[in-house]
Protein backbone atom coordinates (compact mmCIF):
# COMPACT_ATOMS: atom_id res chain seq x y z
CA UNK A 1 0.00 0.00 0.00
CA UNK A 2 1.03 3.63 -0.51
CA UNK A 3 2.01 5.65 2.54
CA UNK A 4 -1.24 7.64 2.69
CA UNK A 5 -3.26 4.44 2.94
CA UNK A 6 -1.71 3.69 6.30
CA UNK A 7 -3.41 6.64 7.92
CA UNK A 8 -6.65 4.67 7.63
CA UNK A 9 -4.83 1.49 8.66
CA UNK A 10 -3.53 3.18 11.80
CA UNK A 11 -6.99 4.51 12.66
CA UNK A 12 -8.40 1.03 12.14
CA UNK A 13 -5.84 -0.52 14.49
CA UNK A 14 -6.70 1.93 17.26
CA UNK A 15 -10.45 1.45 16.96
CA UNK A 16 -10.20 -2.33 16.73
CA UNK A 17 -7.92 -2.51 19.76
CA UNK A 18 -10.14 -0.27 21.87
CA UNK A 19 -13.31 -2.10 20.84
CA UNK A 20 -11.64 -5.48 21.34
CA UNK A 21 -10.41 -4.73 24.86
CA UNK A 22 -13.78 -3.34 25.88
CA UNK A 23 -15.60 -6.40 24.57
CA UNK A 24 -13.19 -8.77 26.31
CA UNK A 25 -13.68 -6.92 29.61
CA UNK A 26 -17.44 -7.06 29.08
CA UNK A 27 -17.18 -10.79 28.44
CA UNK A 28 -15.18 -11.24 31.63
CA UNK A 29 -17.80 -9.37 33.64
CA UNK A 30 -20.76 -11.22 32.12
CA UNK A 31 -18.93 -14.56 31.66
CA UNK A 32 -20.39 -14.65 28.14
CA UNK A 33 -18.34 -16.39 25.43
CA UNK A 34 -19.49 -14.40 22.34
CA UNK A 35 -18.19 -11.11 23.74
CA UNK A 36 -14.81 -12.67 24.42
CA UNK A 37 -14.65 -14.30 20.98
CA UNK A 38 -15.47 -11.05 19.23
CA UNK A 39 -13.21 -9.01 21.49
CA UNK A 40 -10.25 -11.31 20.84
CA UNK A 41 -10.98 -11.17 17.12
CA UNK A 42 -10.89 -7.37 17.14
CA UNK A 43 -7.64 -7.34 19.13
CA UNK A 44 -5.92 -9.62 16.62
CA UNK A 45 -7.20 -7.56 13.67
CA UNK A 46 -6.07 -4.38 15.44
CA UNK A 47 -2.59 -5.80 16.03
CA UNK A 48 -2.42 -6.86 12.37
CA UNK A 49 -3.34 -3.35 11.19
CA UNK A 50 -0.76 -1.83 13.54
CA UNK A 51 2.01 -4.09 12.25
CA UNK A 52 1.12 -3.30 8.63
CA UNK A 53 1.35 0.38 9.57
CA UNK A 54 4.80 -0.05 11.11
CA UNK A 55 6.04 -1.90 8.02
CA UNK A 56 5.65 1.18 5.83
CA UNK A 57 7.71 3.51 8.04
CA UNK A 58 11.27 4.10 6.73
CA UNK A 59 12.70 3.39 10.17
CA UNK A 60 11.41 -0.19 9.92
CA UNK A 61 12.41 -0.71 6.27
CA UNK A 62 15.02 -3.33 7.15
CA UNK A 63 12.42 -5.48 8.90
CA UNK A 64 9.43 -4.73 6.66
CA UNK A 65 9.13 -8.34 5.45
CA UNK A 66 9.06 -9.83 8.99
CA UNK A 67 6.56 -7.14 10.03
CA UNK A 68 4.30 -7.87 7.06
CA UNK A 69 4.48 -11.58 7.83
CA UNK A 70 3.68 -10.97 11.50
CA UNK A 71 0.72 -8.80 10.45
CA UNK A 72 -0.45 -11.50 8.09
CA UNK A 73 -0.25 -14.16 10.80
CA UNK A 74 -2.01 -11.90 13.33
CA UNK A 75 -4.94 -11.44 10.97
CA UNK A 76 -5.63 -15.18 10.82
CA UNK A 77 -7.08 -15.65 14.33
CA UNK A 78 -9.01 -12.41 13.85
CA UNK A 79 -10.96 -13.77 10.89
CA UNK A 80 -11.20 -17.31 12.30
CA UNK A 81 -12.69 -16.07 15.57
CA UNK A 82 -15.32 -14.18 13.55
CA UNK A 83 -16.40 -17.56 12.18
CA UNK A 84 -16.63 -19.09 15.64
CA UNK A 85 -18.51 -16.02 16.90
CA UNK A 86 -21.04 -16.47 14.08
CA UNK A 87 -21.42 -20.16 14.90
CA UNK A 88 -21.89 -19.46 18.61
CA UNK A 89 -24.41 -16.62 18.18
CA UNK A 90 -26.42 -17.69 15.13
CA UNK A 91 -25.93 -21.44 14.67
CA UNK A 92 -25.06 -22.84 18.07
CA UNK A 93 -25.26 -26.61 18.21
CA UNK A 94 -25.42 -27.07 14.44
CA UNK A 95 -22.66 -29.42 13.36
CA UNK A 96 -22.27 -28.01 9.86
CA UNK A 97 -21.64 -24.55 11.27
CA UNK A 98 -18.87 -25.79 13.53
CA UNK A 99 -17.26 -27.63 10.60
CA UNK A 100 -17.58 -24.50 8.49
CA UNK A 101 -15.75 -22.44 11.10
CA UNK A 102 -12.98 -25.02 11.48
CA UNK A 103 -12.75 -25.42 7.71
CA UNK A 104 -12.20 -21.71 7.18
CA UNK A 105 -9.47 -21.76 9.81
CA UNK A 106 -7.72 -24.74 8.25
CA UNK A 107 -7.79 -23.18 4.77
CA UNK A 108 -6.37 -19.85 5.95
CA UNK A 109 -3.68 -21.46 8.09
CA UNK A 110 -2.64 -23.90 5.35
CA UNK A 111 -2.40 -21.02 2.89
CA UNK A 112 -0.09 -18.99 5.11
CA UNK A 113 2.11 -21.93 6.07
CA UNK A 114 2.34 -23.25 2.51
CA UNK A 115 3.23 -19.92 0.93
CA UNK A 116 5.75 -19.11 3.67
CA UNK A 117 7.49 -22.44 3.16
CA UNK A 118 7.65 -21.57 -0.53
CA UNK A 119 9.34 -18.25 0.23
CA UNK A 120 6.32 -15.94 -0.17
CA UNK A 121 6.41 -14.44 3.33
CA UNK A 122 4.30 -11.37 2.61
CA UNK A 123 1.57 -13.23 0.72
CA UNK A 124 1.27 -10.66 -2.06
CA UNK A 125 1.43 -13.10 -4.99
CA UNK A 126 -1.99 -14.10 -6.29
CA UNK A 127 -0.29 -16.48 -8.74
CA UNK A 128 0.67 -18.62 -5.78
CA UNK A 129 -1.94 -21.32 -5.21
CA UNK A 130 -1.45 -21.05 -1.45
CA UNK A 131 -2.62 -17.45 -1.62
CA UNK A 132 -6.08 -18.58 -2.69
CA UNK A 133 -6.43 -21.01 0.21
CA UNK A 134 -5.56 -18.23 2.62
CA UNK A 135 -7.83 -15.72 0.88
CA UNK A 136 -10.84 -18.04 0.87
CA UNK A 137 -10.18 -18.95 4.50
CA UNK A 138 -10.20 -15.37 5.77
CA UNK A 139 -12.90 -14.08 3.41
CA UNK A 140 -15.63 -16.67 4.03
CA UNK A 141 -16.11 -15.82 7.74
CA UNK A 142 -17.07 -12.23 6.92
CA UNK A 143 -19.48 -13.24 4.17
CA UNK A 144 -21.04 -15.78 6.52
CA UNK A 145 -21.35 -13.20 9.31
CA UNK A 146 -23.07 -10.77 6.93
CA UNK A 147 -25.52 -13.42 5.71
CA UNK A 148 -26.49 -14.79 9.13
CA UNK A 149 -26.91 -11.35 10.66
CA UNK A 150 -29.05 -10.15 7.76
CA UNK A 151 -31.32 -13.20 8.04
CA UNK A 152 -31.75 -12.47 11.74
CA UNK A 153 -32.36 -8.81 10.96
CA UNK A 154 -35.23 -9.70 8.63
CA UNK A 155 -36.79 -11.86 11.33
CA UNK A 156 -36.26 -9.14 13.91
CA UNK A 157 -38.07 -6.66 11.66
CA UNK A 158 -41.12 -8.90 11.67
CA UNK A 159 -40.96 -9.34 15.44
CA UNK A 160 -40.52 -5.61 15.90
CA UNK A 161 -43.80 -4.99 14.08
CA UNK A 162 -45.44 -7.06 16.84
CA UNK A 163 -43.50 -5.22 19.55
CA UNK A 164 -41.50 -8.38 20.28
CA UNK A 165 -38.10 -6.93 19.48
CA UNK A 166 -36.50 -3.64 20.47
CA UNK A 167 -35.55 -1.34 17.57
CA UNK A 168 -31.99 -1.02 18.87
CA UNK A 169 -31.50 -4.80 18.78
CA UNK A 170 -32.92 -4.97 15.27
CA UNK A 171 -30.66 -2.15 14.15
CA UNK A 172 -27.60 -3.79 15.71
CA UNK A 173 -28.19 -6.90 13.61
CA UNK A 174 -28.30 -4.75 10.49
CA UNK A 175 -25.10 -2.95 11.46
CA UNK A 176 -23.30 -6.22 12.08
CA UNK A 177 -24.44 -7.50 8.69
CA UNK A 178 -23.15 -4.32 7.05
CA UNK A 179 -19.84 -4.73 8.87
CA UNK A 180 -19.55 -8.21 7.37
CA UNK A 181 -20.33 -6.80 3.94
CA UNK A 182 -17.69 -4.08 4.32
CA UNK A 183 -15.06 -6.60 5.37
CA UNK A 184 -16.03 -8.96 2.56
CA UNK A 185 -15.70 -6.12 0.05
CA UNK A 186 -12.28 -5.21 1.47
CA UNK A 187 -11.20 -8.82 0.87
CA UNK A 188 -12.33 -8.52 -2.76
CA UNK A 189 -10.42 -5.25 -3.10
CA UNK A 190 -7.27 -7.01 -1.87
CA UNK A 191 -7.33 -9.07 -5.06
CA UNK A 192 -7.18 -5.92 -7.15
CA UNK A 193 -4.45 -4.46 -4.96
CA UNK A 194 -2.24 -7.51 -5.19
CA UNK A 195 -2.83 -7.98 -8.92
CA UNK A 196 -1.72 -4.39 -9.52
CA UNK A 197 1.30 -4.93 -7.27
CA UNK A 198 2.40 -7.97 -9.28
CA UNK A 199 2.17 -6.00 -12.52
CA UNK A 200 3.77 -2.74 -11.40
CA UNK A 201 5.56 -3.60 -8.14
CA UNK A 202 3.67 -0.79 -6.44
CA UNK A 203 0.29 -0.60 -4.77
CA UNK A 204 -2.24 1.40 -6.77
CA UNK A 205 -3.65 4.53 -5.13
CA UNK A 206 -7.06 3.72 -6.59
CA UNK A 207 -7.19 0.29 -4.99
CA UNK A 208 -5.78 1.72 -1.76
CA UNK A 209 -8.59 4.27 -1.66
CA UNK A 210 -11.20 1.59 -2.25
CA UNK A 211 -9.70 -0.54 0.51
CA UNK A 212 -9.66 2.47 2.83
CA UNK A 213 -13.32 3.23 2.09
CA UNK A 214 -14.33 -0.35 2.88
CA UNK A 215 -12.27 -0.32 6.07
CA UNK A 216 -13.72 2.97 7.28
CA UNK A 217 -17.25 1.77 6.50
CA UNK A 218 -16.66 -1.32 8.63
CA UNK A 219 -15.30 0.78 11.49
CA UNK A 220 -18.38 3.00 11.42
CA UNK A 221 -20.62 -0.07 11.65
CA UNK A 222 -18.63 -1.40 14.62
CA UNK A 223 -18.80 1.93 16.44
CA UNK A 224 -22.54 2.30 15.94
CA UNK A 225 -23.26 -1.34 16.83
CA UNK A 226 -21.24 -1.62 20.02
CA UNK A 227 -20.55 1.93 21.20
CA UNK A 228 -23.42 4.03 19.80
CA UNK A 229 -23.83 7.65 20.90
CA UNK A 230 -27.06 8.46 22.70
CA UNK A 231 -28.18 10.65 19.80
CA UNK A 232 -27.93 7.69 17.43
CA UNK A 233 -29.96 5.45 19.75
CA UNK A 234 -32.66 8.11 20.00
CA UNK A 235 -32.72 8.38 16.21
CA UNK A 236 -33.13 4.61 15.85
CA UNK A 237 -35.97 4.57 18.36
CA UNK A 238 -37.69 7.50 16.70
CA UNK A 239 -37.45 6.25 13.14
CA UNK A 240 -37.98 2.51 13.49
CA UNK A 241 -40.37 1.90 16.38
CA UNK A 242 -43.87 1.02 15.18
CA UNK A 243 -46.43 3.51 16.55
CA UNK A 244 -49.10 2.06 18.86
CA UNK A 245 -51.85 3.18 16.50
CA UNK A 246 -50.37 1.00 13.71
CA UNK A 247 -50.19 -2.08 15.97
CA UNK A 248 -53.82 -1.52 17.01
Amino acid sequence: MEDHAYIGELAASIIYLIAGVRLILLGVRTTEVPERLLGASFVFIGVSSLLYTFAVFPIFESVSIPLNFAARVSYLPGSILIAFFTERVFREGERWAMWFAWGAGVLATAGVVGSALGGDWEGFSIRNGWFWLEWVGYTLPFGWAATEAFNQYRQARRRMSLDLCEPVICNRLLLWSLFGVAQFVSCLVVLGQYAAFERENVFSATWDNLYGAATISGLIMISLAFFPPASYLRWVERTTRVPDVERD
